[in-house]
This record gives structure tokens, C-alpha cells and sequence, in this order.
């Protein structure tokens, strides 16, 4: 409709413009080509105009013809394109899909439809990939990474085929080169970091970590738990090979950044115990344990300090453990400080507070220690079994205070302690249970078998390990409620004690097996 309008309106103006001219007064004389004319003026400035759209038509439709080759070629050319580029794109949603067939297909009508080979070959390598031609994708990632716009997913191609083999050196270079190209790429900074860890270049994974924080890739603060645990390792790489002035000057180093890193911590205290500083050692694991209450600390402060009196001891760790007092590692230093001190029934109430949250060996052991202090050995025994068939506590460093890890353990650490700023993910089955109520009461001291001698005048018992704090008048109030002979024979299936000689052996043999028990307990702790 708008075409038609516009039409009639220029005719309008064209017959508006053509009567204007022939109103125009005035003749134009001449001759050419031997003849005479006398031609108005108007008529001589229409025919002008009209001669003028004449030649500019005609010239237009010239120019139409001359390119009209060209521009069925470019309008093929475009056609071809488009279904290159979409054939790269079904081909891409192919290879997501799995569907290798499919992205082969795909792959060869995009190279026969698009000239540009970068836009190809990704799609081509990828296909040969996923259809296992290992050798194809190869020389296509290989190609891409021969020009600027594709190196880099070239490189990650080459790579992943590389892991897919088990050539880590050379996954290591490719994944190097393109960390170069892009330091904010995760999947670059990942791969240097693991082959790195992975080989026990130190010194190239916290290089990584700093260009990782750097470029954003990774976090500060895990760049910084990353540079922690990376000096510690060195620093026990160092102390292994004997350097100890390396080894203490990197532990130093980590605990700047890090004060609660235990692994650093338990080294350095070690080597300044070494040099006669007994007191900076103290101060480094009272450090590490308020940030951290790891049980690697308390047992490398009482290895560390094993060889002072009862009472300095006692005094150590009461403030080992004041400084973190609600963590149940600060429970059971205080429990051990006060068995030290010598006042174990108080450290049979702060050990009953922590067997409440977990029991673990350790824990078990120790209360056993308390009851055989107050209530005599046969009171240690049915803790002692406890203690056997408790479980460990998990924790690295919790058996000894040590960390002579291998290279690969070292790797896990470091990589655990980054993500996660913990020394090792969880166990499967959870920390050690705490005991119920009616637990405590099963495993509360026996009543001793009295006979003979064992009784004095009023049938109270005797004990001969009681402690001078109030553990005489425990056993008393033990002796008192403990059930007849005949009735304690049918409860334990065990023939009451003998008078004389009999005893004594019996005793002994007791006594025996009361020590396997213990040494066996203190295994497993």
C-alpha cells in the first residue's frame, strides 16, 4: 500500500514538474548534425533531466549485471556458512550428549561448509576423542595450538589426552604453558598445583599459589593455608635430611602464617626444645592449641617435657589447657594434669565429663589409671577392656605427636588444609561415641572379695592401692555393699578365694593378668 502511494505521488509531481517546464518562455536555437531546431526552453530542460535518469538507470542496470556473479557467489558463500556454523553447533551438542557418530557427522559437514579450520577443529578433536581415535585428536589439538585464537583450548585438549595415558610429564607442560596463557584459569591452576603436589616440588606449588591468588584463581585466605602447609612440608623435608636451622627457620615461617598449623607447631617446639628453649617450645604449642586443640599438641608437649617433675608437668598442662578450656582435648589435658598432681578422684569426675562427649582408647585408659589409683587394680580392669575395644582417635599426630608423613601424605595434607583448613576429612563412621548414663554405672568399680586376712573386725575391706584422698573411705563404702560370697560366685562364675597360700596364688595370677590387660590397652591407645 505504502509502494502504490508513494508512486502516484511521484507521477504527480513528475506531471507537476514536466507543465512547469513547458510554461517556461524562450526558445533555444541550434544546429547539429546539420539540422536546424527551435525548441522551447522547457522542453529542452526536460528532455535534459529525462536523459539524465536515463543514463543513471541504465548505468545502475550495467552494474547489477557485472556483479550479479559475485553476489550469487557471496549470497552461496553465506548459505555455506550458516550451515557451518550450525552443523558446529549440533556437532557440539553431540559430543555433550556422548553421541560420537553424531559429532563426527557434524564434524565433517562444518570443515566441508566453513573455510575457517579454527572454528572445525575443536569439534573435530572432540569427536575423535569421544570416539576413542586417540591418535586423530591428537593431531587436532595439536594444530590448534599452532595459532594464537586456539592454543589454549588446544593445550587443554593435548592434556586431558595426556592424563588419559598416565603421561604426566607431559600433561604437566601442556597444563604449565596454558597457565601461562590464562593465570585465571581453574582448570590450569588446578592441574600445576596437583602435578606439582603430586611430585614434591614444593617450591613450584606455592609459586602456583601465589599467582593463583595473583590472577583471583583461588582465594587469599586459602593461598595463605596453601603457604602454611607448603614451608611445613619443606621444613620436615629439611629436618629428614638433617638440616635442622631449614627445618626451624621454615616451621617459624608457617607459623607466622598459621599460628595454629599443629604440624608446624609440634616441629618447631621440637627443634627449639633441641636448642635448650624450653620455654619458647611451651609457648609455641599453647599457641597452636587455643587456635587449634589438636591431640598431636598435647602429646608432643608431653613427650617434649616427659622428663621434668610430676608437679612442673602437672603445671604445664593445666596451662596447655586453659588456653582453649571447652575443646574435650583440654578436658582430657586437665584430667592428665590432675592424675599427676596425684588427685585422682577429681580426675575421675573431669575424665566422666569427656568419656560423656567421645570415648575414645586414650580416654578410657586414662580413667582406668584414675580408678586404679583410688579404688585398687581390680577397679582399672573392666575400663581397661573398654579401652581395648574403644576406638583410636583419628586425628593425625594423635598417637605420638608426629608427622613423618610420606611425600603422598604430605600432598593430601597440604591439599586438605587449603580447602578445607582441617588436617584430614572426617573418618566415615564419625568421632568416637560418647558413653550413656548407664554405661558408667556397668563400669563402675567392683566390690572386692574379702576373706581371711582382706577383712578386719568390722568386714570392711582393705585396700592396699588407696589413695590418700578419700579413696580409703570409697573402698570402705565399696566393701560395705558388696554381695555374699556364694552370690558373687554365681554372678562372675568364679570359685571365691581361698585362705592362705591358695590366695596368694590367686593373687598373683590376678595381678598377672591385670598387666596384660593394661600393657594391652596401652597398645591400643
Amino acid at each position: 500500500m505504502s509502494r502504490i502511494l508513494t508512486f502516484i505521488l511521484a507521477a504527480i509531481a513528475g506531471a507537476l514538474i514536466i507543465m512547469a517546464l513547458l510554461k517556461i518562455g524562450g526558445h533555444v536555437t541550434g544546429a547539429a548534425f546539420g539540422q536546424q531546431f527551435d525548441l522551447p526552453f522547457g522542453v529542452v530542460i526536460g528532455a535534459a533531466a529525462l536523459g539524465a535518469i536515463v543514463l543513471i538507470a541504465g548505468t545502475a542496470m550495467v552494474k547489477d549485471l557485472v556483479q550479479m556473479p559475485a553476489r550469487m557467489k557471496a549470497r552461496d558463500a553465506a548459505a555455506k556458512r550458516e550451515r557451518g556454523i550450525a552443523a558446529v553447533a549440533r556437532g557440539l551438542e553431540a559430543v555433550e550428549v556422548g553421541d560420537a557418530s553424531g559429532a563426527q557427522h557434524h564434524a565433517k559437514v562444518a570443515a566441508r561448509n566453513l573455510h575457517d579450520m579454527s572454528l572445525t577443529r575443536l569439534l573435530s578433536a572432540r569427536a575423535a576423542q569421544l570416539a576413542g581415535d586417540d591418535a586423530s585428536a591428537s593431531a587436532a589439538f595439536s594444530k590448534m595450538i599452532d595459532a594464537p585464537e586456539t592454543e589454549f583450548l588446544g593445550l587443554h585438549g593435548l592434556f586431558v589426552g595426556a592424563m588419559r595415558k598416565g603421561e604426566r610429564a607431559r600433561a604437566h607442560e601442556y597444563a604449565e604453558r596454558a597457565f601461562k596463557l590464562r593465570p585465571n584459569a581453574r582448570w590450569a591452576f588446578d592441574a600445576v598445583l596437583d602435578l606439582a603436589l603430586d611430585r614434591g616440588d614444593w617450591r613450584e606449588a606455592r609459586a602456583t599459589l601465589e599467582t593463583g591468588r595473583k590472577s583471583a584463581v583461588v582465594s587469599a585466605e586459602k593461598a595463605a593455608r596453601g603457604e602454611a602447609a607448603l614451608l611445613t612440608a619443606t621444613a620436615y623435608a629439611a629436618a629428614a635430611s638433617g638440616d635442622d636451622d631449614l627445618a626451624r627457620r621454615e616451621a617459624d615461617a608457617a607459623l607466622k602464617i598459621a599460628s595454629a598449623f599443629a604440624p608446624a607447631a609440634v616441629l618447631s617446639a621440637r627443634l627449639h626444645a633441641g636448642r635448650g628453649e624450653a620455654h619458647k617450645a611451651a609457648k609455641i604449642l599453647e599457641t597452636a592449641f587455643a587456635g587449634a586443640p589438636e591431640s598431636a599438641i598435647i602429646m608432643a608437649h608431653i613427650d617434649l617435657f616427659k622428663d621434668g617433675s610430676d608437679a612442673a608437668r602437672s603445671e604445664k598442662l593445666e596451662r596447655l589447657a586453659a588456653r582453649n578450656p571447652d575443646a574435650p582435648a583440654a578436658m582430657a589435658t586437665h584430667a592428665r594434669a590432675l592424675l599427676l598432681k596425684g588427685e585422682a578422684s577429681k580426675a575421675i569426675e573431669q575424665l566422666e565429663s569427656l568419656l560423656k562427649v567421645r570415648a575414645t582408647a586414650r580416654d578410657c585408659s586414662m580413667m582406668a589409671e584414675a580408678h586404679g589409683a583410688v579404688y585398687g587394680p581390680h577397679a582399672a580392669q573392666p575400663w581397661l577392656e573398654r579401652a581395648a575395644a574403644a576406638p583410636r582417635d583419628p586425628a593425625p599426630g594423635a598417637t605420638d605427636g608426629e608427622f613423618n608423613l610420606t611425600r603422598d601424605g604430605w600432598s593430601r595434607l597440604v591439599r586438605e588444609y587449603i580447602e578445607h583448613g582441617r588436617l584430614a576429612p572426617p573418618p566415615l563412621e564419625g568421632p568416637p561415641p560418647g558413653l550413656a548414663e548407664h554405661e558408667f554405672h556397668l563400669l563402675a568399680p567392683p566390690a572386692p572379695v574379702t576373706t581371711g586376712d582382706d577383712a578386719d573386725d568390722d568386714g570392711d575391706a582393705k585396700f592396699d592401692n588407696a589413695s590418700p584422698d578419700g579413696a580409703s573411705a570409697a573402698a570402705d563404702a565399696a566393701a560395705d555393699e558388696a554381695p555374699p560370697a556364694d552370690r558373687l560366685q554365681d554372678s562372675t562364675d568364679e570359685a571365691p578365694p581361698a585362705a592362705g597360700n591358695d590366695a596368694a596364688d590367686d593373687n598373683e595370677s590376678a595381678d598377672e593378668r591385670l598387666a596384660k590387660d593394661a600393657d594391652a590397652a596401652r597398645g591400643v591407645s
